[in-house]
Protein backbone atom coordinates (compact mmCIF):
# COMPACT_ATOMS: atom_id res chain seq x y z
CA UNK A 1 0.00 0.00 0.00
CA UNK A 2 2.57 2.19 0.76
CA UNK A 3 4.22 1.57 -2.66
CA UNK A 4 1.47 2.96 -4.61
CA UNK A 5 0.40 6.31 -1.95
CA UNK A 6 4.11 7.14 -2.24
CA UNK A 7 4.34 6.83 -6.09
CA UNK A 8 0.39 8.67 -6.23
CA UNK A 9 2.01 11.84 -4.21
CA UNK A 10 5.31 11.88 -5.89
CA UNK A 11 3.68 12.00 -9.69
CA UNK A 12 5.90 14.11 -11.49
CA UNK A 13 4.88 16.20 -14.93
CA UNK A 14 2.20 14.57 -16.92
CA UNK A 15 0.82 15.27 -19.72
CA UNK A 16 -2.69 17.00 -20.87
CA UNK A 17 -3.49 13.05 -22.42
CA UNK A 18 -2.46 11.61 -19.21
CA UNK A 19 -4.69 14.44 -17.19
CA UNK A 20 -7.26 14.50 -19.55
CA UNK A 21 -7.83 10.13 -18.96
CA UNK A 22 -7.56 10.52 -15.23
CA UNK A 23 -10.33 12.65 -15.25
CA UNK A 24 -12.23 9.78 -17.41
CA UNK A 25 -11.69 7.21 -15.22
CA UNK A 26 -12.48 9.93 -12.37
CA UNK A 27 -15.49 10.60 -13.67
CA UNK A 28 -16.65 6.26 -14.49
CA UNK A 29 -18.60 8.45 -17.13
CA UNK A 30 -18.00 5.09 -19.21
CA UNK A 31 -20.19 3.21 -16.89
CA UNK A 32 -23.15 3.35 -19.05
CA UNK A 33 -25.25 1.44 -15.99
CA UNK A 34 -25.95 4.44 -14.33
CA UNK A 35 -28.30 5.84 -17.54
CA UNK A 36 -30.21 3.13 -17.93
CA UNK A 37 -33.34 4.74 -15.13
CA UNK A 38 -32.50 7.88 -17.12
CA UNK A 39 -33.45 5.78 -20.64
CA UNK A 40 -36.04 3.51 -18.66
CA UNK A 41 -38.07 6.84 -17.69
CA UNK A 42 -38.41 8.43 -21.07
CA UNK A 43 -39.52 5.08 -22.83
CA UNK A 44 -42.05 4.33 -19.86
CA UNK A 45 -44.11 8.16 -20.14
CA UNK A 46 -47.59 8.17 -21.59
CA UNK A 47 -48.07 9.49 -24.71
CA UNK A 48 -50.17 12.90 -23.12
CA UNK A 49 -46.68 13.38 -21.53
CA UNK A 50 -44.02 12.52 -24.20
CA UNK A 51 -45.99 15.49 -26.75
CA UNK A 52 -45.86 17.85 -23.58
CA UNK A 53 -43.83 21.02 -25.01
CA UNK A 54 -40.30 21.09 -23.81
CA UNK A 55 -39.88 17.21 -22.74
CA UNK A 56 -36.73 16.32 -25.57
CA UNK A 57 -35.10 19.17 -23.96
CA UNK A 58 -35.95 18.22 -20.20
CA UNK A 59 -34.65 14.92 -20.81
CA UNK A 60 -31.28 15.58 -22.52
CA UNK A 61 -31.03 18.37 -19.75
CA UNK A 62 -31.80 15.46 -16.96
CA UNK A 63 -29.66 13.45 -19.10
CA UNK A 64 -26.71 15.68 -18.36
CA UNK A 65 -27.37 16.40 -14.83
CA UNK A 66 -27.33 12.21 -14.42
CA UNK A 67 -23.81 12.59 -16.18
CA UNK A 68 -22.76 15.19 -13.43
CA UNK A 69 -24.27 13.51 -10.47
CA UNK A 70 -22.18 10.54 -11.12
CA UNK A 71 -19.09 12.15 -11.78
CA UNK A 72 -19.64 14.16 -8.73
CA UNK A 73 -20.24 11.18 -6.36
CA UNK A 74 -17.97 8.71 -7.79
CA UNK A 75 -14.75 11.38 -7.24
CA UNK A 76 -15.91 12.43 -4.13
CA UNK A 77 -15.85 8.92 -2.99
CA UNK A 78 -12.50 8.08 -4.56
CA UNK A 79 -11.14 11.24 -2.91
CA UNK A 80 -12.13 10.07 0.19
CA UNK A 81 -11.11 6.61 -0.14
CA UNK A 82 -7.40 7.91 -1.18
CA UNK A 83 -7.17 10.17 1.95
CA UNK A 84 -8.02 7.06 4.15
CA UNK A 85 -5.97 4.68 2.64
CA UNK A 86 -9.02 2.01 1.74
CA UNK A 87 -8.40 2.17 -2.13
CA UNK A 88 -4.96 1.52 -1.79
CA UNK A 89 -5.80 -1.52 0.07
CA UNK A 90 -8.70 -3.04 -1.53
CA UNK A 91 -6.81 -2.69 -5.11
CA UNK A 92 -4.23 -4.90 -3.89
CA UNK A 93 -6.16 -7.28 -1.66
CA UNK A 94 -8.43 -10.05 -2.44
CA UNK A 95 -8.48 -12.53 -5.65
CA UNK A 96 -6.37 -9.92 -7.66
CA UNK A 97 -4.61 -6.40 -8.21
CA UNK A 98 -6.96 -4.68 -9.92
CA UNK A 99 -6.56 -1.74 -12.65
CA UNK A 100 -4.83 1.35 -11.03
CA UNK A 101 -5.46 3.36 -13.57
CA UNK A 102 -9.17 3.12 -12.51
CA UNK A 103 -7.95 5.31 -9.68
CA UNK A 104 -6.38 8.49 -11.03
CA UNK A 105 -4.89 9.45 -7.69
CA UNK A 106 -3.54 6.24 -7.01
CA UNK A 107 -1.69 5.98 -10.29
CA UNK A 108 -0.65 9.43 -10.04
CA UNK A 109 -2.63 10.79 -12.94
CA UNK A 110 -4.31 13.26 -10.99
CA UNK A 111 -3.60 15.55 -7.47
CA UNK A 112 -5.88 15.86 -4.94
CA UNK A 113 -6.46 19.62 -5.97
CA UNK A 114 -7.56 18.82 -9.46
CA UNK A 115 -9.81 16.47 -7.76
CA UNK A 116 -11.23 18.39 -5.40
CA UNK A 117 -11.82 21.50 -8.11
CA UNK A 118 -13.66 18.55 -10.42
CA UNK A 119 -15.99 17.36 -7.43
CA UNK A 120 -17.00 21.21 -7.29
CA UNK A 121 -17.16 21.61 -10.89
CA UNK A 122 -19.35 18.42 -11.89
CA UNK A 123 -21.96 18.94 -8.92
CA UNK A 124 -22.44 22.65 -9.66
CA UNK A 125 -22.97 21.21 -13.38
CA UNK A 126 -25.68 18.77 -11.54
CA UNK A 127 -27.33 21.78 -9.96
CA UNK A 128 -27.65 23.69 -13.06
CA UNK A 129 -28.75 21.06 -15.48
CA UNK A 130 -31.23 19.70 -13.17
CA UNK A 131 -32.46 23.45 -12.86
CA UNK A 132 -32.78 24.01 -16.54
CA UNK A 133 -34.42 20.79 -17.21
CA UNK A 134 -37.31 21.87 -14.73
CA UNK A 135 -36.97 25.19 -16.43
CA UNK A 136 -37.52 23.49 -20.07
CA UNK A 137 -40.95 22.19 -18.27
CA UNK A 138 -42.45 25.52 -16.96
CA UNK A 139 -41.83 24.16 -13.14
CA UNK A 140 -44.71 22.16 -14.00
CA UNK A 141 -43.13 19.16 -12.07
CA UNK A 142 -44.83 18.08 -8.77
CA UNK A 143 -42.97 18.79 -5.86
CA UNK A 144 -41.52 14.67 -5.57
CA UNK A 145 -39.55 15.05 -8.94
CA UNK A 146 -37.84 18.16 -7.35
CA UNK A 147 -37.08 16.15 -4.13
CA UNK A 148 -36.10 12.78 -6.11
CA UNK A 149 -33.55 15.06 -8.08
CA UNK A 150 -32.14 17.13 -5.71
CA UNK A 151 -32.08 15.21 -2.50
CA UNK A 152 -31.18 12.27 -4.89
CA UNK A 153 -28.15 14.37 -6.01
CA UNK A 154 -27.37 15.64 -2.19
CA UNK A 155 -27.57 12.50 -0.49
CA UNK A 156 -25.55 10.26 -3.47
CA UNK A 157 -22.31 12.89 -2.60
CA UNK A 158 -23.09 12.15 0.81
CA UNK A 159 -21.76 8.36 0.31
CA UNK A 160 -18.26 8.66 1.79
CA UNK A 161 -18.01 12.00 1.95
CA UNK A 162 -20.09 14.50 4.31
CA UNK A 163 -22.54 12.51 6.00
CA UNK A 164 -20.83 9.79 5.34
CA UNK A 165 -23.74 7.57 4.71
CA UNK A 166 -21.72 4.21 3.63
CA UNK A 167 -19.73 4.26 6.89
CA UNK A 168 -23.53 3.72 8.89
CA UNK A 169 -24.45 0.21 8.79
CA UNK A 170 -26.63 -0.59 5.57
CA UNK A 171 -26.36 3.10 4.64
CA UNK A 172 -24.29 2.04 1.56
CA UNK A 173 -26.72 -0.69 0.08
CA UNK A 174 -29.99 1.46 1.11
CA UNK A 175 -28.29 4.53 -0.29
CA UNK A 176 -27.13 3.07 -3.72
CA UNK A 177 -30.41 1.77 -4.05
CA UNK A 178 -32.43 4.85 -3.62
CA UNK A 179 -30.24 7.15 -5.31
CA UNK A 180 -30.18 4.35 -8.79
CA UNK A 181 -34.31 4.26 -8.32
CA UNK A 182 -34.44 8.20 -8.32
CA UNK A 183 -32.43 8.63 -11.24
CA UNK A 184 -35.60 7.25 -13.07
CA UNK A 185 -38.06 8.14 -10.59
CA UNK A 186 -37.31 12.07 -10.90
CA UNK A 187 -36.91 12.61 -14.46
CA UNK A 188 -40.20 10.34 -15.19
CA UNK A 189 -41.98 12.05 -11.98
CA UNK A 190 -40.97 15.85 -13.60
CA UNK A 191 -42.23 14.46 -17.13
CA UNK A 192 -45.61 12.53 -16.14
CA UNK A 193 -46.66 14.23 -13.17
CA UNK A 194 -47.94 11.66 -11.57
CA UNK A 195 -46.71 7.92 -10.27
CA UNK A 196 -46.83 4.88 -12.11
CA UNK A 197 -46.58 1.40 -10.28
CA UNK A 198 -44.44 0.39 -13.07
CA UNK A 199 -42.25 3.02 -12.89
CA UNK A 200 -41.74 2.30 -9.29
CA UNK A 201 -40.67 -1.35 -9.88
CA UNK A 202 -38.48 -0.60 -12.84
CA UNK A 203 -36.79 1.88 -10.22
CA UNK A 204 -36.36 -0.68 -7.95
CA UNK A 205 -35.35 -2.99 -9.76
CA UNK A 206 -32.91 -1.04 -11.24
CA UNK A 207 -31.36 -0.41 -7.62
CA UNK A 208 -31.35 -3.87 -6.88
CA UNK A 209 -29.57 -5.22 -9.07
CA UNK A 210 -26.82 -2.41 -8.77
CA UNK A 211 -26.61 -3.40 -5.29
CA UNK A 212 -26.42 -6.81 -6.23
CA UNK A 213 -23.04 -5.88 -7.90
CA UNK A 214 -22.01 -3.64 -4.81
CA UNK A 215 -22.42 -6.07 -2.40
CA UNK A 216 -20.19 -8.35 -4.31
CA UNK A 217 -17.38 -5.66 -4.80
CA UNK A 218 -18.05 -4.82 -1.45
CA UNK A 219 -16.50 -8.56 -0.05
CA UNK A 220 -13.47 -8.34 -1.93
CA UNK A 221 -13.15 -4.60 -0.32
CA UNK A 222 -13.73 -5.38 2.78
CA UNK A 223 -10.61 -4.97 4.50
CA UNK A 224 -9.94 -1.81 3.42
CA UNK A 225 -13.49 -0.72 4.06
CA UNK A 226 -12.60 -2.10 7.75
CA UNK A 227 -9.73 -0.12 8.36
CA UNK A 228 -11.34 2.88 7.30
CA UNK A 229 -14.68 2.28 9.43
CA UNK A 230 -16.80 1.88 6.98
CA UNK A 231 -19.79 -0.28 7.66
CA UNK A 232 -21.17 -2.05 4.50
CA UNK A 233 -22.54 -5.43 4.87
CA UNK A 234 -19.34 -7.56 4.08
CA UNK A 235 -17.67 -5.77 7.21
CA UNK A 236 -20.29 -5.62 9.85
CA UNK A 237 -22.57 -9.00 8.62
CA UNK A 238 -21.07 -12.73 9.30
CA UNK A 239 -20.41 -14.32 5.81
CA UNK A 240 -23.71 -16.51 6.50
CA UNK A 241 -25.18 -13.36 6.82
CA UNK A 242 -23.80 -12.06 3.79
CA UNK A 243 -24.58 -14.84 1.55
CA UNK A 244 -27.99 -14.96 3.05
CA UNK A 245 -28.74 -11.28 2.00
CA UNK A 246 -27.47 -12.12 -1.59
CA UNK A 247 -29.78 -14.84 -1.83
CA UNK A 248 -32.77 -12.73 -0.49
CA UNK A 249 -31.46 -9.92 -2.82
CA UNK A 250 -32.22 -12.05 -5.86
CA UNK A 251 -35.57 -13.56 -4.59
CA UNK A 252 -36.55 -9.34 -4.23
CA UNK A 253 -35.97 -9.00 -7.49
CA UNK A 254 -37.57 -12.40 -9.03
CA UNK A 255 -40.92 -10.82 -6.68
CA UNK A 256 -40.52 -7.30 -8.34
CA UNK A 257 -40.25 -8.36 -12.24
CA UNK A 258 -43.11 -11.12 -10.98
CA UNK A 259 -45.47 -7.98 -9.93
CA UNK A 260 -44.28 -5.84 -12.62
CA UNK A 261 -45.85 -8.08 -14.79
CA UNK A 262 -48.55 -9.23 -13.08
CA UNK A 263 -49.54 -6.48 -10.82
CA UNK A 264 -49.48 -3.63 -13.15
CA UNK A 265 -50.50 -4.23 -16.52
CA UNK A 266 -47.50 -4.33 -18.41
CA UNK A 267 -46.84 -7.55 -20.79
CA UNK A 268 -46.68 -10.95 -19.48
CA UNK A 269 -43.87 -11.59 -21.42
CA UNK A 270 -41.40 -9.93 -19.30
CA UNK A 271 -41.32 -12.89 -17.31
CA UNK A 272 -39.21 -14.40 -20.46
CA UNK A 273 -37.57 -11.36 -21.18
CA UNK A 274 -36.33 -11.19 -17.88
CA UNK A 275 -35.30 -15.01 -17.50
CA UNK A 276 -31.68 -14.64 -18.97
CA UNK A 277 -30.89 -11.67 -16.09
CA UNK A 278 -32.26 -13.74 -13.10
CA UNK A 279 -30.47 -16.86 -14.85
CA UNK A 280 -27.29 -14.68 -14.07
CA UNK A 281 -27.97 -13.12 -11.05
CA UNK A 282 -28.34 -17.03 -9.76
CA UNK A 283 -24.86 -17.84 -11.32
CA UNK A 284 -23.59 -14.90 -9.16
CA UNK A 285 -24.61 -16.83 -6.28
CA UNK A 286 -22.71 -19.88 -7.64
CA UNK A 287 -19.90 -17.73 -8.17
CA UNK A 288 -19.76 -15.92 -5.39
CA UNK A 289 -20.50 -17.69 -2.24
CA UNK A 290 -20.17 -20.99 -3.27
CA UNK A 291 -16.78 -20.62 -4.79
CA UNK A 292 -15.80 -17.29 -2.98
CA UNK A 293 -15.03 -15.88 -6.62
CA UNK A 294 -16.07 -12.35 -5.98
CA UNK A 295 -15.06 -10.24 -8.31
CA UNK A 296 -16.03 -12.60 -10.94
CA UNK A 297 -19.53 -12.59 -9.54
CA UNK A 298 -19.31 -8.90 -9.31
CA UNK A 299 -18.45 -9.11 -13.27
CA UNK A 300 -21.46 -11.36 -13.80
CA UNK A 301 -23.69 -8.83 -11.71
CA UNK A 302 -23.25 -6.36 -14.30
CA UNK A 303 -23.69 -8.79 -17.37
CA UNK A 304 -26.88 -9.01 -15.41
CA UNK A 305 -27.61 -5.85 -15.19
CA UNK A 306 -27.43 -5.37 -18.95
CA UNK A 307 -29.52 -8.27 -19.82
CA UNK A 308 -31.94 -6.80 -16.89
CA UNK A 309 -32.44 -3.33 -18.38
CA UNK A 310 -33.09 -5.23 -22.10
CA UNK A 311 -35.12 -7.39 -19.86
CA UNK A 312 -37.64 -4.81 -18.88
CA UNK A 313 -36.46 -2.15 -21.78
CA UNK A 314 -38.07 -4.41 -24.76
CA UNK A 315 -41.60 -4.42 -22.72
CA UNK A 316 -41.41 -1.10 -22.27
CA UNK A 317 -40.57 0.20 -25.73
CA UNK A 318 -43.06 -2.33 -26.61
CA UNK A 319 -45.65 -0.64 -25.00
CA UNK A 320 -44.12 3.15 -26.11
CA UNK A 321 -44.31 2.26 -29.59
CA UNK A 322 -47.96 0.88 -29.37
Amino acid sequence: MTGILAGARSAGTRSVREVLGGLFWLSKIAVYQHYFGWALAWLALSPSASARPGVTAAMLLFLVGSIAIVACACSADDLVGFRNGSDATNYQAGERQRNIKRKPLLSGALAEREVVMFVVASGALAVVAGIAAFWALDWQAPLEAYVGYFVGFAASVQYSAGLRLSYHSGGSETLLCLSTASGLLAPYLAVERSWSPQAVFMGLLLGFWLVMVSSYSNVNDAEGDRQAGRRTLATVGSPATVRAVMVALVLVSIGLVVALAAGTGWPWWTLLTMVPATALHVAQLYVGPVRGQYLRARRLGLYAYDLGFLGIGIPTLFVFLT
